[in-house]
């Protein structure tokens, strides 16, 4: 699977994301650190990436206006890590399944 990290998202979660075999790099990598939401958003959606991010106001934009898939991290950046660590096979099968 493919994920974009969102800005606010400490890039060493995408180190979990490669150990576990998936593609996985920084939204800054393409887009300047300034672009908007939905810029990162159409820009992971073009790439058939998942975002991740931190950012709830993001979330509630994208649940009326949805662009491409992302996840929402409810957790403090320090705890990403394990966070995505405990639960990523319970996150891909979930994105795996929907639509």
């Amino acid at each position: 699977m493919r994920f974009v990290l969102d800005h606010d998202v400490d890039v060493r979660v995408g180190t979990v994301l490669r150990r576990a075999g998936h593609e996985c790099w920084p939204s800054t990598a393409g887009l300047a650190a300034s672009a908007d939401d939905d810029a990162v958003a159409v820009y992971a959606d073009d790439r058939g990436a998942v975002l991740i991010t931190h950012d709830r106001e993001f979330t509630r934009r994208r649940m009326k206006n949805t662009i491409g898939r992302h996840v929402r991290l409810d957790c403090e950046q320090p705890d990403a890590m394990a966070v995505i660590g405990a639960h990523l096979d319970e996150l891909v099968a979930a994105l795996e399944r929907a639509p």
